[in-house]
């Protein structure tokens, strides 16, 4: 029966968007209330909202992807005073997401994989997670800085920034394995 069919679809594509948006709010929470606060050496901040652009698969809609980074950042610089940098790194980022993952999945696997711990590997997701990571957090400094006169600063923020947020990457990831 078609209709109980579209109606399937409909139930599917609203369990997805719900999942996300809890994700979503989740992250966006935890970052402007607790991870803005932390500061490793003084220089690395855990950016773990970058997490939300990694967990889309390649079949997801470009339209739909460049909607959820730009309303997250969005809404993460409304809270953290920052215009504009939050919005333009994780605009970037969901736009250049789906030509990373395909560096790293299989051919394959294009359409469906989510791509998680689990479904990539410890090694694949490392590197896809790493790559994703250290872009954002280059873009993201370097537009809040935007300039590279103090280099030596901008780089400890950078690298420390890095692994503080695939620390707290691995974390989540490890929890939501299931």
């Amino acid at each position: 029966d078609r209709a109980a069919g579209k109606r399937l679809i409909g139930y599917v594509v609203m369990e997805i968007f719900v999942k996300r948006l809890i994700w979503f709010v989740v992250l966006c929470l935890v970052q402007v209330l607790v991870l803005n606060h932390l500061h490793v050496f003084h220089y690395g901040t855990p950016l773990l909202f970058i997490y939300f652009i990694l967990q889309f698969p390649l079949g997801t809609p470009r339209w739909s992807l460049l909607l959820w980074g730009f309303f997250m950042g969005l809404i993460i610089d409304i809270f953290t005073n920052i215009p504009g940098v939050t919005t333009a790194s994780l605009t970037i980022m969901s736009f250049i997401q789906p030509w990373l993952l395909q560096l790293f999945i299989p051919k394959d696997d294009y359409a469906t994989l989510r791509p998680s711990l689990k479904s990539l590997g410890l090694e694949i997701y490392f590197k896809y997670a790493l790559t994703i990571v250290t872009i954002f957090v280059i873009l993201f400094f370097t537009f809040e800085t935007f300039n590279l006169f103090n280099f030596g600063d901008w780089l400890l923020r950078v690298l420390l920034s890095v692994i503080v947020t695939l620390i707290f990457v691995f974390i989540v990831e490890s929890f939501n394995k299931k």
